[in-house]
C-alpha cells in the first residue's frame, strides 16, 4: 500500500496497510494502531499532545487497548485518554517518574530543541497529565488477541529494563519502540541495561528475523529491515572492545557518551 499521510486533529496519520496506521505527533514520536476483527491495539501514546483518542476513533470503531513499549514520557503521554493500558511490570517505576509534572517540565526544552513554537496553554496541556489507570502487566511470549490478528509480546531489555516489542508474525511486522531505531538507541538512562545486556536482546530478536520483514520503530526512519540487528550487534561489540571510542554529548536528561557504527549508535555512561 502506498503511503498517503493525512493530518487529523494535529496528528499525522500514515497507512501502513489496510488495518494498520502510523500516527505521528508534533514531536515526531510514532504510535501504531493495529486493528483486528474484534478490537484494536494502540502501540504507545506519544508525548501527550491532546486529542489522540479522537484520532484513533476516526480510524477504528473497535474497542481499543493501549500497549506501551516502555514507560518513557514520549511513549505514555496520552495514556489517560484510554481505559485499558498494558506495560511490562519492570517499567512501573519509570512510568511513575515520567508521568510526574516535575519530570515532564523537561518537555519545554524538548519542544525548543524540536523547533516547536507552543503557547503556555499548549505546553501545560502536554506537561500536566490527567489521572491515569495503573497498567496491566505484559510478559514475555504473551499473545495479545485482536480477532483474526495477534501480537506476540517480546521482552527486550535495553533502552529500559521493561522494554518490549510486539510481533505480528502473520504480517511479519515488528513494532520495536525504542529497542531498535535508525540513528541510535539510548542506553545511558539509569533504567537502561548494560551494553552487554542490550546485545543479548538484539541476539534474541535476530533469532526471529525469518519471521520479520519490516521493523516499525518509535522514531526516525521507518520501516527498517533486519539488517539493523547486525549493525547493533557490531556496534555493541566494538563499543565493548573500545569503551574510550565514544563521543561526549549532552541532553536535557544527562551527559553521556555515544558510540557510532554505520547507520546506528549507542549511548552509554559506562561499559559493562
Amino acid at each position: 500500500m502506498a503511503e498517503t499521510a493525512a493530518l487529523v486533529n494535529g496528528y499525522t496519520v500514515t497507512p501502513v496497510d489496510k488495518d494498520t496506521w502510523r500516527i505521528t505527533d508534533i514531536f515526531q514520536d510514532y504510535m501504531y494502531l493495529v486493528q483486528g476483527k474484534e478490537r484494536a491495539a494502540l502501540i504507545d501514546t506519544g508525548m501527550g499532545q491532546p486529542g489522540l483518542s479522537r484520532v484513533v476513533s476516526a480510524l477504528t470503531d473497535r474497542p481499543v487497548i493501549v500497549l506501551n513499549t516502555h514507560g518513557h514520557l514520549d511513549h505514555v503521554g496520552c495514556n489517560q485518554e484510554f481505559d485499558t493500558i498494558y506495560m511490562h511490570p519492570s517499567d512501573r517505576e519509570v512510568l511513575g517518574q515520567h508521568r510526574s509534572q516535575a519530570y515532564r517540565e523537561k518537555i519545554r526544552s524538548l519542544a525548543g530543541d524540536a523547533g516547536l513554537v507552543l503557547t503556555e496553554e499548549e505546553l501545560q496541556s502536554i506537561i500536566c497529565l490527567g489521572d491515569q489507570s495503573e497498567p496491566r502487566p505484559l510478559q514475555d511470549c504473551q499473545m495479545i488477541e485482536l480477532g483474526g490478528r495477534k501480537l506476540e509480546v517480546i521482552h527486550t531489555p535495553g533502552h529500559t529494563g521493561g522494554s518490549v516489542c510486539f510481533l505480528d508474525e502473520d504480517a511479519r511486522q515488528l513494532f520495536s519502540g525504542d529497542t531498535i531505531c535508525h540513528l541510535g538507541v539510548m542506553l545511558s538512562f539509569p533504567e537502561s541495561v548494560p551494553v552487554s545486556g542490550f546485545a543479548d536482546t538484539v541476539r534474541k530478536l535476530k533469532a526471529r528475523e525469518r519471521q520479520i520483514e519490516k521493523i516499525y520503530p518509535g522514531h526516525h526512519a521507518v520501516p527498517l529491515d533486519c539488517g539493523y540487528f547486525d549493525q547493533y550487534l557490531e556496534c555493541a561489540a566494538r563499543l565493548l572492545n573500545d569503551p574510550e571510542g565514544g563521543t561526549a554529548e549532552h541532553s536535557v536528561f544527562d551527559d553521556f557518551y555515544r558510540y557510532f557504527y554505520k547507520d546506528v549508535s549507542l549511548t552509554y555512561k559506562t561499559v559493562e
